[in-house]
């Protein structure tokens, strides 16, 4: 056999070259006979008995299999230069999505379920646009309680009302209908001398009836400044004694005034006030008496 030792050495070996090889696999007596093998030959059997991967990539450019499913090769996704990010597509190509710590920036995001887990919020900042009028019908399904602006729960019949601002208040339907039968649901409470009570409902007019003798009846009225420009109509009804000896007194609270005093009385049957908040204080905008 020769003295491999003894020819020149090749430092740059092409694929045909061939190396000699003693070939252990074949039994007596042919066992350990010399053999060639090429450097194809040998790189094949490297790659494909050990799963050997090939391929190169570009510096901070995460790698992907091509095409092949054997060989690295560079992906669209990459690292930007903070080193806080990875970005997909390129900003030149005027889509990309950049993830970072605890964010995600695209120009698009098709998804079909967003969830807030362990009691988190989804927020939307900037402009918002619900549904884009292609290939109608789109629909937009609440299932959940809504709150308006104020953070307010609306109740059964109301509905969302902008205001100067364009910030959206619940209000009852029946006061914002236009072209339609307008129909007051009151609110119905019995005064009676000595009593109060605090006005919390949502109807935008109250009916009140007295039992009992003389004396003064207190309705402590909402906040002028909790819903700014609110109308509430107070009414007495038939069972309202007359003489002036029946007092129901309207109470501004936290400070606030209506028509500049801390209150205002009536003291007749079917008699009604309307009071209209300005957003600090309440305005009484119609009287009637008999």
């Amino acid at each position: 056999m020769a003295i491999i030792y003894s020819y020149p050495e090749k430092t740059s070996p092409a694929g045909g070259d061939f190396l000699v090889i003693t070939d252990s696999e074949q039994p007596a007596p042919n066992k350990n006979r010399t053999k060639s093998l090429t450097i194809d030959n040998l790189a094949s059997y490297v790659t494909t008995s050990t799963s050997g991967i090939t391929g190169s990539g570009t510096l901070n450019t995460i790698a992907m299999f091509t095409p092949n499913g054997q060989a690295i090769g560079d992906s669209i996704m990459f690292q930007n230069s903070n080193n806080l990010e990875i970005q997909v597509g390129v900003f030149s190509g005027g889509s990309n999505t950049v993830l970072g710590p605890g964010f995600i920036s695209t120009t698009g995001l098709g998804v079909r379920n967003i969830s807030a887990q362990e009691g988190g919020e989804v927020t939307f900042s900037g402009n918002v646009i619900i549904g884009d009028g292609i290939g109608l019908p789109d629909y937009l399904t609440i299932s959940s309680s809504v709150q308006d602006s104020n953070a307010a729960v609306g109740t059964e019949g109301q509905i969302l009302v902008a205001d100067p601002s364009s910030r959206l208040l619940w209000d009852n339907a029946t006061d914002v209908v236009s072209g339609a039968v307008a129909k007051l649901i009151p609110y119905v409470t019995t005064a009676t001398p000595g009593g109060s009570e605090t006005y919390n409902a949502l109807n935008n007019i109250v009916k009140i009836g007295w039992s009992g003798g003389n004396g003064i009846y207190v309705i402590n009225l909402p906040s002028a400044t909790a819903i700014p420009y609110r109308v509430i109509r107070f009414v007495t009804n038939g069972t309202y004694p007359g003489g002036g000896a029946h007092k129901v007194r309207f109470t501004a609270t936290g400070g606030e005034t209506i028509d500049g005093d801390a209150f205002f009385e009536t003291s007749k049957v079917y008699e009604g006030i309307a009071v209209w908040s300005t957003g600090t204080e309440w305005v009484i905008i119609q009287a009637k008496a008999h």
